[in-house]
């Protein structure tokens, strides 16, 4: 989701996050269509849950 390799630093993780967070979050669509709204918070909601997921590994490791 996040277009990482396994082996992605820490630093690697949190900047592809946030570039991805920024580009998807779905107050930066305020006046667009309704339907692209729903598809931007879709996403953001998988950039989220993919972004605790190997926080939560990681954390275990």
């Amino acid at each position: 989701m996040l277009g990482l390799a396994e082996d992605a630093s820490d630093g690697e993780v949190d900047r592809a996050y946030r570039r991805l967070i920024a580009q998807y979050h779905p107050d930066r669509l305020t006046g667009a269509a309704d339907e692209l709204r729903l598809q931007a918070e879709d996403k953001a909601r998988e950039i989220n849950a993919a972004y605790d997921r190997i926080q939560k590994l990681r954390r275990q490791a």
